[in-house]
């Protein structure tokens, strides 16, 4: 994969991440450079320099953006051999306004909101 010169997705890649046949699987690593990988079916473009995701387990993962982890994201078309990965930095809603005005009305009214501010993106 080339790291790509914006931080900003284009109207390309934003159709590429929300096509709902790619899963996004999400990356992170604890204190110790132990790598915490696994699907976010939650996960959606917010916009061209953010991701966001809700977090309904609070595993590893969540635990490890909260501790300072980065997060990498990759989305693929297993088909076209075609992948997109984003490295972000984590931005942790629990509780408050914003949270519950995005989990308001859904099916997991106590999940905790994750946005992802954009730092990298590679193809």
């Amino acid at each position: 994969m080339k790291k790509l010169d914006s931080n900003k997705l284009t109207k390309e890649q934003i159709e590429f991440f929300d096509n709902p046949d790619h899963l996004a699987y999400m990356a992170t690593v604890d204190e110790n450079g132990v790598p915490a990988v696994g699907p976010k079916a939650s996960m959606k473009v917010l916009n061209d320099g953010q991701l966001q995701y809700l977090e309904k387990t609070k595993s590893h993962a969540y635990e490890n953006l909260k501790n300072g982890s980065k997060a990498a994201i990759v989305v693929a078309d297993i088909p076209s051999h075609k992948a997109m990965k984003i490295i972000a930095t984590p931005e942790i809603h629990e509780n408050d306004d914003y949270a519950k005005s995005v989990v308001e009305g859904t099916d997991t009214p106590n999940a905790y909101v994750v946005v992802l501010n954009i730092d990298e993106i590679q193809e």
